[in-house]
């Protein structure tokens, strides 16, 4: 009787600390899922900010002339410090919310701003790569798209 009680105990015993671990195991990779969502999401709307904040600059041709942009709807502040603040919270590494900050091109008021460089955008994707897991960066032809020629079939080109 004492062997049998001992098998059953033992049968009962691993059967809840199986249960119990595949619990704790569970909740921690819905947890990691969840922080890699708040992370993925924070990184596009970054992507995004960056977008509008690229169209709406100054941007010069070799001859010192603005470029032709595609304009974007402006951003509002309160998104950006939200996208921000999301990015320093969900980010492991720094490199993400530091290259926002660069292409932010900010005027924190400590002597004069350095003009606003297109491949920035590109050190930002690249560590936006990194920080979700994609590998390492990638380089295209352009950094940033500034404006498409898009075919009209009455009119012809337009942009």
């Amino acid at each position: 009787m004492d062997i049998i009680s001992i098998i059953i105990t033992s049968f009962l015993t691993s059967g809840v600390v199986t249960t119990a671990i595949n619990w704790f195991v569970q909740s921690r990779e819905r947890d990691e899922q969840r922080r890699w969502e708040l992370k993925r999401e924070a990184c596009l709307d970054a992507l995004r900010i960056i977008d509008c904040r690229f169209a709406d600059y100054d941007w010069k041709e070799a001859n010192g002339q603005s470029s032709k942009i595609d304009k974007q709807k402006h951003v509002k502040t309160g998104e950006i410090r939200s996208c921000f603040n999301r990015l320093i919270l969900a980010c492991e590494e720094k490199e993400v919310p530091m290259s926002f900050e660069k292409c932010l091109n900010l005027d924190l008021g400590i002597g004069e701003r350095d003009k606003l460089n297109m491949n920035e955008v590109v050190e930002l994707r690249n560590s936006i790569r990194k920080e979700l897991g994609f590998g390492e960066g990638l380089t295209t032809n352009v950094s940033w798209i500034k404006y498409i020629n898009w075919r009209d079939k009455k009119n012809g080109v337009r942009s």
